[in-house]
This record gives C-alpha cells, structure tokens and sequence, in this order.
C-alpha cells in the first residue's frame, strides 16, 4: 500500500516535468544538425567531436542525444524520456534498499528521489539530456542488482561486460559506477568483519575490478590518443581548492529548492497550486510516517548519512575541478549542471539517515519528520508547477515556427524578423555565433511536410 502511495505521488510530481525540451544550447545545436546535416556529414561530425573531447564514449553519446533532441517535441517521447527516469529512481531506492537490508529505507530514498528534485534550466536531465546518463546509469544500476545471490560464472561475465560498457561511455558513468560499486563492498564491512572480507575474497571482486579497470583503460587509452580541447572535462581547476569546494556544494544543493524558493511562490499561487500543495505535502507526510514505523533503529544511520553525503560529493568532482564550471558558479545562477542530478542519491541517502537518527527520540518525532517530509515535497511540487509555466512559455518557440511551416520558403519573415516572430524575448538558449535564424528556417522547412498532410 505504501508504496503504491508512492508511486503515485512520483506520478503527480512528474507532471510539471512534462513541460520543457530542448532547454540548453548543447540540445539546441543537437536538434539543428541532426535536421540539417547528411548522415556523411554527422559521422564526420561525430568523429571530430569525440576527439575534441577525448570521450570515447561520444560514438554512442552524441547520436543518443542527437535523437532525444530531435524527439524531444514529441509529447510520448517525453513520457518515456521521463519513465527511464522515473525508473533509473526506482532502481536507485532498490538498490540503496538492498545495500542496507532494509525495504522501509528503500521506500524512504524512492519517496525523496521522486518528491524533492528540482524542475530548472540547467542542464538537467530529465528535461536536458534525457538520456545521456539515464541509460548508462540504468545499465550499471541493473547490473549490480541482477548480480546478487548465487550466479554462474558466465552470467557474472555477462553482467561484468554491461558495468564495463556502460562505464566506458563517459566520466560521469565510470565515477557513478566506482561509487556504486564500493558502496557494496563499504556495505559487506559495515555487517561485520568476515562478511567484508568474504567479499574481497570473492570471485566477484576480480570481474569487478577487471570490468572497472577495463572502461579506465578504454576511456583513458582514447583521451591519450586524443587529448581533450573541451573545458568541460578537463582537470584545469583542480588545485583551486576553495572554488572547487564552493561548485561541488551549490551543484549538490541546487538539486533541491532550498535556494530558489520564494515567500512569493506562496502569495501568489492561485488556489489549485496550494490544493496541488497541500494535497502533496499530506500524501507525503503520510507515506513517510508509515515507512517510519518500519523503519529500523539498530543500523549506524549517522554513518549512512555520511557516506550519503560523500557520495554526493565525490560525483560532483569531475565537473567541480574545472576552471569552466568554476567560473559558471562564481558568475552565474543557479550553480547546476548534470553531476546535480547525479549527486541527488547521497543527498536522500544522507536525509533519510539523519532522519532514521531522529527517530531515536520517540513517537512525537516520527510524527515531526513526516510532516517536516511532507512539507518539503508539497513545496517543491509548488515550485515545480509554477516553474513549468516558466519553461512553457520557452517552448512556444517551437509552436510559432510550426505555425509558419505552411507559408511558402520566400514568404517568411528576414533573419531578424524571423527571430522577433519565432522567439520575441530571446529565451531560446544558443551557442555564440549559432546560426540561429538559419536553424528555424531549416527547422520551418522539416514541418511543412506535415502542414502539407493536415492539408489534405
């Protein structure tokens, strides 16, 4: 029952996720290429990136992205954009769950992965790159669950093969990956001395370490042939300690709303956004006060806390240790990118344990935590509502254009006037010197086929 419960406010708090495509730059140009080059030239294209940045993983990672941006208006494939994510959550809970032997606290991390994220602009999946590190993660999550108990030797092979593949594909994965798979050997040693040491004995150890060094070795073999020109992944800022610390902190934090939101978000909601609210924050309070009762008290909660929160900080490094992301969070706001969405696990991983510390002081403080809980998911249900209008009146962009794909070429609007009728207060994210009116006349050129079909 309670986790049906939960379930169904993921489904609610999805909604406002439903809103916004193609919300960064990256997608923007993902989407003009993918409508304007020949398949000749986007190999080529795909070649020269991947070395650029010294990411193998681009064969695979660009064409993914180049088909979720293309797809991205399509409102089904939205759905399943955010249903992979939904269930990457899902896997992350199970997995969290089986690490500590405890379904309560797999429910508890679900409930919070589902009701706390914060809807934005920045980079995040699952409105930017839809699946980027959504399938990679999914693959290495599935591997580590399919892999318990007693398996043969070729299926631990086979699943040895999936943790390395989908770790070779990009940083972010291979460091998720790592943090994920020592998490399991840290979870052996804290059920006791020989249950740890059974684990480094183990024949799992040596596929695990293999399939590891494996996608290093891979990565890193392709970045030395090709070394990165990208700012984005190369380690130029690692020594400045205080600027890393300070984006690995906001690139945590701005996962949550705990920055952005505002008294005003409450005055000025109309009355079904404080009903959507309440009714969020009272089906939260009350799936969180049952799975307390369940909730074990004997487990070192302090330290899963802590672990929780390493883990979050210790994601986030790849993107903190460049001077690129550096200066985004000493110059821009919010500080965010895509380790935000990847640090959020060890953020629930470390409230929900603070939370299983507190229930040490009795009945009063149950009840405490689950409004407390509840509260914090009606409010980002509010913020993420009213967001989502904020997000909408971007993609409207794309309903103008369509509504010009029926005039002849000849007939539409010059560059600057194109760009004043398609996109009147600039919300389109691009790259400097993007040809910007060119990628709406190509993008205008693609829907007339389907003017031309309503036609008839």
């Amino acid at each position: 029952m309670l986790w049906a419960l939960a379930l169904f406010a993921a489904a609610l708090q999805a909604r406002p996720f439903l809103s916004g495509f193609r919300l960064t730059a990256d997608e923007i140009q993902f989407h003009y290429l993918s409508l304007k080059n020949t398949l000749a030239q986007n190999i080529q294209f795909l070649s020269e990136n991947a070395a650029q940045q010294g990411r193998v993983g681009q064969f695979i990672l660009l064409p993914v992205n180049m088909l979720a941006s293309d797809l991205a208006a399509v409102p089904w494939a939205r759905v399943g954009f955010l249903g992979a994510w939904g269930g990457l959550m899902l896997l992350t809970a199970l997995w969290v769950g089986r690490q500590s032997r405890s379904r309560a606290f797999a429910l508890l991390i679900f409930l919070v992965l589902v009701t706390y994220q914060r809807l934005g602009f920045d980079h995040m999946p699952p409105n930017s790159y839809p699946l980027q590190n959504t399938v990679p993660f999914l693959l290495i999550l599935a591997s580590r669950l399919a892999g318990g108990g007693q398996r043969s030797l070729v299926t631990q092979c086979m699943l040895g093969v999936v943790l390395c593949f989908s770790m070779a594909i990009s940083e972010y994965a291979w460091v998720f990956g790592l943090g994920v798979v020592g998490c399991e050997y840290l979870a052996n040693f804290s059920r006791g001395k020989e249950e740890g040491l059974a684990g480094l004995r183990s024949r799992r150890l040596v596929l695990d370490a293999t399939a590891i060094t494996t996608a290093l070795v891979v990565y890193l073999g392709y970045r030395f042939v090709h070394p990165s020109h990208y700012a984005s992944n190369s380690p130029d800022g690692v020594w400045n300690l205080g600027a890393m610390a300070w984006t690995s902190f906001f690139h945590i934090l701005n996962g949550t709303i705990l920055l952005p939101i505002r008294w005003t978000h409450f005055t000025l909601a109309p009355w079904k956004a404080l009903a959507a609210w309440g009714g969020m924050s009272v089906l939260t309070a009350g799936v969180a006060w049952g799975a307390f009762r369940y909730l074990e008290r004997d487990r070192p909660w302090l330290m899963i806390a802590v672990v929780g929160l390493l883990f979050s900080l210790y994601v986030t490094l790849p993107v903190a240790m460049t001077v690129r992301h550096q200066t985004w969070c000493a110059e821009a706001w919010p500080c965010a990118y895509l380790d935000t969405r990847s640090a959020f696990p060890g953020l629930a991983v470390a409230l929900i344990g603070i939370c299983g510390w507190l229930l040490r002081f009795g009945r009063a403080m149950q009840v405490a935590l689950a409004i407390a809980l509840g509260s914090g998911a009606g409010t980002t249900y509010l913020y993420n509502l009213w967001f989502s209008q904020e997000i909408e009146s971007v993609t409207k962009a794309w309903e103008r254009a369509d509504a010009l794909a029926c005039l002849p070429p000849s007939l539409l609007p010059a560059d600057e006037a194109l760009l004043k009728t398609v996109d009147p207060r600039g919300l389109i994210s691009v790259h400097p010197n993007f040809p910007h009116a060119d990628y709406w006349r190509v993008y205008i050129a693609s829907r007339s086929a389907t003017c031309a079909g309503a036609a008839h």
